[in-house]
C-alpha cells in the first residue's frame, strides 16, 4: 500500500497509522516494540508522536484510541502515546561515537526521546563503536535475543517478531543499512544483526543494521520517505518494477507494509 501527499499531510497520516498499532500492540499484548529509523526524513514524524497525534484527526481516519489517553498540548486535545509501554529500538546505526552529529540514537534522542516521558528501561539503542564491529552486532543481537526471551516469545520464532518497524529509503534504493551492492548482507539467513561497510552511504563508513528476515518477521513495516528525488524510486519498487532493490526486499510473512511517501 502507498500513500502520497504533501510531507505535512505524510507526517499525520504515519503517526496516525503508528498510533493505532502502538494502542492495538499494547492492548493485546500490554507492550510494543517499536524500531526506529535514522536519518533526516522522520524528524518532523518523530516530534508529532512526542507531541501526541491530534484526536481529531485519528477519529476522522476512524481509528480507535482510548479516551483517557488524550490531553490537551499546543491548545488541542491529542492522543498520547503510552510511553511506559513502548520499547524503543533501532533498524541501524552509524558506527561513530555517542553523541556524533551522525548519530541515528541522537537524532532520536533531540527530536522524540527528550519531549516524551520514556523511561531509560525501555530504551535499547545500538552499540556507539568505531571499531570491532562484528562484536558489536553481536552484542545488540544477544540484548535483542534477551529481551524477547523475557517476554516469553515462542521458541517457533527464529526471529524476533517486533509489533512496528519504520524504515528509511536512501535514494540508491537501501533501507536501515542494507545496501544494493552487499549481496552478502541482502542474502543473510541467520543472523538478527550486521556489520556492514557502507563506502557510499552518507556518510560512507561501517554502520550496524537489522538483517530482512528481522525485518521481515515484523507485524507492521512502515516505510516513511519524503524528497522530490526519491519520488521515481519509490513508484518503482512499490510498482514492482525494481525487484532487486534492498527496500522492494521487504516483504513482512505475516504483517502489513505501508509505504508513505511525502513531497516536501
Amino acid at each position: 500500500m502507498l500513500k502520497t501527499g504533501s510531507e505535512e499531510e505524510i507526517v499525520l497520516e504515519a503517526a496516525a497509522c503508528i498510533t493505532s498499532s502502538v494502542f492495538r500492540a499494547v492492548e493485546r499484548r500490554g507492550f510494543c516494540t517499536l524500531v526506529l529509523s535514522g536519518g533526516n526524513s522522520p524528524r518532523k514524524l518523530y516530534r508529532l508522536l512526542a507531541e501526541g497525534v491530534p484526536a481529531s484527526a485519528l477519529q476522522a481516519r476512524e481509528i480507535q484510541f482510548p479516551t483517557d489517553a488524550v490531553i490537551m498540548s499546543q491548545g488541542m486535545p491529542r492522543a498520547a502515546l503510552p510511553w511506559q509501554s513502548i520499547m524503543l529500538f533501532w533498524g541501524d546505526e552509524r558506527c561513530v561515537p555517542a553523541g556524533h552529529a551522525d548519530s541515528n540514537h541522537r537524532m532520536a534522542r533531540e527530536t522524540l526521546i527528550a519531549a516524551a516521558d520514556i523511561p531509560e528501561k525501555n530504551i535499547f539503542p545500538m552499540p556507539h563503536v568505531t571499531g570491532n564491529y562484528n562484536v558489536a552486532a553481536e552484542f545488540y543481537e544477544k540484548e535483542l535475543k534477551r529481551f524477547f526471551e523475557r517476554q516469553k516469545q515462542s521458541a517457533n520464532h527464529s526471529f524476533p517478531v517486533f509489533d512496528i518497524i519504520i524504515l528509511g529509503m536512501g535514494g540508491d534504493g537501501h533501507t536501515a543499512s542494507l545496501f544494493p551492492e552487499d549481496r552478502a548482507a541482502l542474502e543473510e539467513t541467520d543472523r538478527w544483526v550486521l556489520p556492514v561497510h557502507a563506502p557510499h552511504g552518507s556518510p560512507p563508513g561501517y554502520r550496524l543494521s537489522l538483517t530482512l528476515p528481522v525485518i521481515n518477521s515484523a507485524r507492521s513495516v512502515l516505510f516513511f520517505v519524503t524528497g522530490e528525488k526519491k519520488e521515481k524510486m519509490v513508484r518503482d519498487i512499490t510498482s514492482g518494477h525494481r525487484p532487486d532493490l534492498p527496500a522492494a526486499l521487504v516483504k513482512p510473512k505475516h504483517g502489513e507494509l505501508v509505504w508513505f511517501y511525502g513531497k516536501e
